[in-house]
């Protein structure tokens, strides 16, 4: 299936710093430039996003190693090909080893407490929001601390509406990139 919008690439970006960007996507931060080259239809709004999603993680209570894995199971819950697909370079080799407790029902013998309570708090809130109850939070916040939770929340939260919106574009990896092309959606990945 190809991307519903055609991202812009290194060649037909017509702002230096999108060049520069989407080599960088290319070159590190998912080997594939597809995501931030979609998003670079609006170069402004592309710029903001790619700084508050370089701002994460802020805590000292997060790493990006636990970040990836509640990425992944976002794009899991939401079946979201793409974001299920890529992987984020700097972290991939140390996350590997747990992707397969993520995909699907979440395998908790697999992952540390830290772990588990961030996927699940991912999987809530990709599904209903309103099943986190208080008790979830005396948890998370007994686990993180409270600005952690916070910044857990917001990551989880930009990483659900940044899969639905590759999911409305069906958004395809790029030719150069090592992943596969003609991504299916919905993902249907491990049940």
């Amino acid at each position: 299936m190809t991307s519903r919008i055609e991202p812009v690439s290194e060649e037909t970006a017509t702002e230096e710093w999108v060049v520069d960007l989407l080599e960088e996507a290319r070159e590190g931060w998912y080997g594939d430039s597809a995501f931030f080259g979609a998003m670079a239809h609006q170069p402004e709004l592309c710029r903001g996003l790619v700084d508050v999603l370089g701002q994460f993680p802020q805590s000292e209570s997060l790493s990006p190693e636990l970040l990836e894995l509640v990425r992944l199971k976002v794009a899991d819950a939401h079946r979201c090909a793409y974001c299920a697909t890529v992987r984020t370079r700097a972290v991939e080799d140390d996350v590997a080893p747990k992707e397969e407790a993520v995909f699907g029902d979440v395998d908790t013998e697999r992952l540390d407490e830290r772990e588990r309570q961030a996927v699940e708090l991912a999987e809530l809130l990709s599904g209903d929001p309103h099943r986190l109850t208080d008790d979830r939070f005396d948890s998370l916040r007994e686990t993180f601390g409270e600005s952690a939770v916070v910044e857990l929340l917001l990551f989880v939260s930009l990483e659900v509406a940044l899969d639905r919106f590759c999911i409305a574009l069906t958004l395809d990896t790029t030719d150069e990139s090592p992943y596969p092309t003609g991504l299916s959606y919905p993902f249907e990945g491990a049940e």
